[in-house]
C-alpha cells in the first residue's frame, strides 16, 4: 500500500510521521500517517478473492473503492495520490467524523436551508476533463480570497491546486488526456436555475470521493458574494451529499475532521446522529 512519508530523522522528533505546519492552530506542527493510495490494479490484488481474476467478480476500480472504504473507516482521507490521517502525538484535536446515513434526520434549520435553495440545480460529473475548467478555476480563485484576503491567487496556481484536490494528472500523450488518482472521485456542480438555453451561474462545486458503501466530502468551494452567502450554501451542499448517499444506498457519509476548539470546523457536529473516531473506534456522539 506504500510507505509513510519520512521527514529528516535528524530534525523531526517523530520520524515515522509526515510533519507540516498546523492549518488550524498557529505555532503548532501537524503530524500525519501517510500512504500512497493503491492504484486500481493493486487494489484488485488486495480486495479480490484469491480465486477470481479480472473477468470475474468486482473489477479493479470497484476493488479500489472497497479498499478506500476500509481506509475511511480507519480515519483516513484522500489528498491527490495519497491517503492521510492526523496522528499528532501531542494533540488529539482532529477527530474524524461520519454520519450513519439511514439514521440521519435534518434539523428544523437544515430543512429551511433545503427549502430556501430549491432554485439551485445540481449536475454530477465523473469526467476528469470536467473537474478543471476555466469557470471552476475562476470560482476557486475568488473563493480563496475569503481565506487569504491579502493574497491574489493566479489562475495557474488555482488550476494547480484544483488538480491536486481532484487528483487529476495530465498524461504525457495528448490522446490519453488526463487521469485521476482515485476512480471514485466526482464533482457536484451547483448552479442557479437558468432560462433553459444556457447553463446557470456556477455558485459551488463539491469534490466528492465515493467508496463502495460511502461518500467522503473532500472539498467544497463556492461563490462568496453576499447573496450566495445568505443561502448557507455550505450547509446545503452537505445535505445534498447526504441525500445522494441515501439515493445510492450507501451507509456512511464522511465529513473529514471535527475540531471542538476550532470555529470553522465545529459546525460538523450539527448533523445528527454522528459518530467520532476516537481511541481507534467509532463512537456515537451524545447530543
Amino acid at each position: 500500500m506504500g510507505t509513510t512519508a519520512q521527514p529528516d530523522e535528524g530534525t523531526e522528533p517523530y520520524p515515522d510521521l509526515f510533519a507540516s505546519p498546523c492549518g488550524y492552530f498557529d505555532g503548532r506542527t501537524s503530524h500525519y500517517t501517510v500512504f500512497r493510495l493503491p492504484a486500481p490494479e493493486d487494489a484488485f490484488d488486495i480486495a479480490a478473492p484469491d480465486n477470481l481474476n479480472n473477468t470475474q467478480g468486482p473489477d479493479a476500480e470497484t476493488c479500489q473503492q472497497i479498499v478506500f472504504d476500509s481506509l475511511l473507516a480507519e480515519g483516513f482521507r484522500r489528498a491527490d495520490d495519497f491517503v492521510y490521517r492526523a496522528d499528532c502525538p501531542d494533540c488529539r484535536q482532529c477527530i474524524p467524523i461520519r454520519i450513519a446515513v439511514p439514521d440521519f434526520k435534518p434539523s428544523k434549520s437544515q430543512r429551511r436551508v433545503l427549502s430556501h435553495n430549491e432554485d439551485i440545480t445540481i449536475r454530477i460529473t465523473q469526467n476528469p476533463a470536467d473537474f478543471i475548467t476555466t469557470e471552476k478555476v475562476k470560482l476557486y480563485c475568488a473563493y480563496d480570497r475569503r481565506h487569504n484576503p491579502h493574497e491574489t491567487k493566479t489562475s495557474d496556481a488555482g488550476r494547480a491546486e484544483l488538480m491536486q484536490m481532484n487528483g487529476v494528472h495530465e498524461c504525457a500523450s495528448a490522446v490519453e488526456g488526463v487521469r485521476v488518482s482515485y476512480s471514485g472521485t466526482f464533482n457536484m456542480e451547483y448552479r442557479m436555475t437558468s432560462d433553459g438555453n444556457t447553463p446557470g451561474k456556477l455558485i459551488g462545486v463539491g469534490i466528492v470521493d465515493a467508496g463502495a458503501d460511502s461518500l467522503s466530502s473532500n472539498y467544497f468551494y463556492y461563490d462568496i458574494s453576499p447573496g450566495i452567502m445568505k443561502r448557507s450554501i455550505g450547509t446545503y451542499s452537505i445535505l445534498r451529499e447526504i441525500d445522494l448517499c441515501r439515493r445510492l444506498g450507501f451507509g456512511w457519509y464522511y465529513l473529514g475532521y471535527w475540531l471542538a476548539d476550532c470555529r470553522k470546523m465545529v459546525y460538523k457536529s450539527a448533523y445528527n446522529p454522528h459518530q467520532l473516531f476516537t481511541g481507534g473506534s467509532w463512537q456515537t456522539a451524545e447530543k
